[in-house]
């Protein structure tokens, strides 16, 4: 018998905006039982709002001023769908997303922000926060010296950035603040006002007032008054909008596009919805669109989401009507104001600075395992049965009791199998990765994939919620091995504790052209086609160790197949062939070794890492299966480098022979088609008695055979 908690609601949270970040924190805190919570992110980074200025001025680095959502969500036990929404579909309860399965919901919440409300030829959006910062280093390189840059919109936040990009920019550009009210942050008590004309004033900004900016043609921003600015880039601050899929999708918005609530932060159109932040607008309780305000529905929100789930009356939210405003002058000064009063100095600042911070540590969070209680049996009693799978969109051709395939006349069947736990909480990227990692060893040997069997296996839930992780687990994998030529010819699901697939998969190959690890040959470079990093970087995200940006980038490198590296390899000659697996690289290296019967000599230095992994290694991070791995290391070896040569690799690359005056022209191919290779070092004679690998440190002393060429 087994123990489990099935998912009875899924709850997503669509956006990271601030106040979702509250509730993956009361979440994290005090998880809710039964509740399978998923992020829906488009971006793997929340900035936040109030720091924004302090970035571009240079006061936080982006760590500092970012939200990482990644041991955010692991810590709340929350699914990760790092991804852009296009629409919602209310009838049916999913939201989309482009290029893979809708993602079913029974209770949503919104919190994706809103852009500026300017016209389309208008200029550059200071929403969403993460695509401004790109464009605003884009502008920063591409911008002559000179050149004059129209800010628009006089409030707080647009007052702001003004003085924050006049620090930063500096001499070499000319800025304009353009705003519809009569002077600059015409909210501010009168002191306040006159504060901030004198910042903006003293830090060189121009400023027009009294008028409305329109479409910027031909270096002219056109205003209201028939007149126009001169400006090289016109970067928009005004009052938001909802981006547009909200009111596509038949929500109850208002003129502005943000969805109507109620002061529980619920729908008043959709019971199943609710929203908080920027996107949304609160009956009866009308506020300004302002981080102080989605930070503080957070709590509410969280706690009514909760209610929704049990059933239980909501609570209703009483926002205070006003709130402290406190922006940064630049200079080490603030502004603060509030109930008609304003302060401003130098310790205005420093309470900003501390306000600031304090927030930001609220969200560095560690994951928290939760116990399953509920009993299940296992074994043949687990089987989904085809009431579960009957609708799972994959097509599997033959439809009988198993797949009946005739190679080609002369082809050598090759077969591997793979089979593994779910490595990410997203079931199509899940997998997509492993798809990927199951067609590996085919790719290692010159085999074209040609067909695949499955088997998965997902959480006990609901059946339309078990149907839906199959689905989309299917369908990820089969984008990967449509993309290398491979049929899914059938599959077997199962019940278990938690989500794992596997793949049966037979490749066909052309008997002379195969190859063999046993083939390598003295002065052989050894070419790696991925980086390495997987395990202690998958290894970290459960602890909530690993940032955003590192997943992504080894998601991106996961759930890419061989398929391209084996086929440059083929042209670059390769004399022997291994695919980089559970058994890390030096593991995988001493087996081609010892069928070779040759030796080798590496530099760890020169071995490609994903980002993070070696930031986590320092930290003595490391996958389940590292330490089983030392046995393929000289026995003093040891340091974060070195430690990584054992990480075992998900869908890791290839690791292939090539004959050392070939070697450069294969790295410059595989480099042309996308993929991050090195030469790592050199075969070389087998020592009797003798490891066969050799590690060529910073520290080895100088000698014959410690300098390896290539690897300069």
């Amino acid at each position: 018998m087994q123990l489990l908690t099935p998912a009875l609601t899924d709850l997503i949270l669509l956006g990271a905006g601030h106040a979702h970040v509250e509730v993956l924190r009361r979440f994290a805190l005090r998880p809710e039982r039964g509740v399978r919570l998923t992020l829906i992110a488009r971006e793997p980074h929340t900035p936040y709002s109030g720091m924004l200025p302090g970035l571009i001025r240079g006061d936080y680095g982006f760590d500092q001023a970012h939200i990482d959502v990644a041991p955010l969500a692991a810590a709340a036990g929350a699914r990760l769908i790092l991804a852009e929404a296009t629409a919602i579909d209310l009838r049916r309860s999913a939201v989309a997303i482009a290029e893979r399965p809708d993602t079913d919901f029974d209770l949503l919440s919104i919190d994706v922000g809103g852009v500026p409300a300017m016209p389309d030829d208008g200029g550059v959006p200071v929403k969403p926060i993460g695509q401004f910062l790109d464009h605003l280093a884009a502008l920063e390189a591409t911008l002559p010296l000179g050149a004059r840059v129209a800010v628009v919109g006089g409030g707080a936040a647009g007052t702001e950035l003004a003085l924050a990009l006049a620090h930063r920019l500096g001499a070499r550009v000319r800025l304009v603040l353009v705003t519809a009210t009569a002077e600059p942050v015409a909210e501010a008590p009168r002191r306040g006002r006159a504060v901030a004309r004198a910042a903006l004033v003293e830090a060189g900004v121009e400023i027009v007032c009294g008028v409305t900016a329109g479409a910027l043609t031909d270096g002219k921003l056109a205003l209201s008054d028939g007149s126009f600015v001169e400006a090289s880039a016109a970067l928009w601050a005004t009052n938001v909008v909802g981006p547009a899929f909200l009111a596509a999708s038949g929500l109850d918005c208002d003129d502005a596009g943000c969805v109507r609530v109620s002061a529980s932060l619920r729908s008043v159109s959709h019971p199943a919805v609710f929203a908080a932040g920027d996107c949304a607008a609160v009956e009866g309780a009308p506020r300004p669109k302002a981080g102080v305000w989605a930070v503080r529905a957070g709590a509410v929100l969280a706690e009514n989401l909760r209610r929704a789930v049990r059933g239980r009356p909501l609570k209703i939210w009483r926002p205070q009507r006003e709130a402290l405003v406190i922006m940064g002058l630049g200079e080490g000064k603030g502004l603060a104001w509030r109930n008609g009063i304003a302060l401003w100095g130098r310790p205005i600042w420093r309470w900003k600075d501390w306000i600031d911070r304090s927030w930001m540590r609220r969200y560095a969070l560690r994951a928290i395992p939760a116990p399953g209680e509920q009993l299940r049996c296992g074994g043949a009693g687990a089987g989904l049965g085809q009431a579960v799978l009957a609708d799972v969109p994959i097509e599997l051709d033959p439809r009988d009791d198993a797949a009946a395939m005739r190679p080609p006349p002369g082809m050598l069947v090759v077969q591997s199998v793979a089979h593994f736990r779910a490595c990410f909480d997203d079931p199509f990227v899940f997998g997509e990765i492993a798809a990927a990692h199951a067609s590996s060893d085919l790719h290692a040997m010159g085999a074209k994939p040609w067909t695949a069997l499955a088997i998965a296996a997902v959480p006990y839930m609901p059946a339309e919620k078990m149907r839906a992780d199959l689905a989309a687990m299917m369908l990820g994998a089969e984008r990967v091995l449509a993309a290398d030529g491979c049929t899914l010819v059938g599959s077997h699901s199962t019940e278990a504790l938690e989500a794992s697939l596997g793949f049966a998969a037979t490749g066909l190959a052309e008997p002379r052209l195969l190859w063999r690890k046993s083939r390598l040959r003295e002065g052989d470079a050894l070419v790696l086609t991925k980086p390495l990093g997987t395990g202690v970087l998958l290894a970290g995200h459960m602890r909530g160790l690993t940032k955003a940006r590192w997943l992504v980038a080894a998601i991106d490198s996961m759930r890419h197949s061989n398929a391209d590296a084996a086929r440059v390899l083929r042209t670059h000659g390769v004399t022997a062939c291994t695919g980089i697996g559970e058994a890390g690289l030096a593991g995988d290296l001493m087996e081609m070794l010892r069928a070779s019967g040759a030796g080798a000599a590496i530099r760890p230095d020169a071995v490609p890492l994903l980002p993070g992994a070696a930031e986590l290694a320092e930290q003595g991070v490391q996958s389940t299966l590292a330490p089983q791995n030392r046995w393929a290391l000289p026995a003093n070896a040891s340091c974060p480098a070195v430690d990584l040569l054992t990480d075992p690799q998900t869908s890791g690359g290839l690791l292939a022979g090539v004959a050392t005056a070939r070697a450069e022209a294969c790295i410059a191919a595989l480099r042309a088609a996308g993929l991050t290779a090195a030469v790592i070092g050199l075969a070389e004679a087998a020592e009797p008695g003798s490891s066969p690998l050799r590690l060529l440190l910073d520290s080895n002393p100088a000698g014959d055979g410690d300098t390896t060429p290539g690897l300069g």
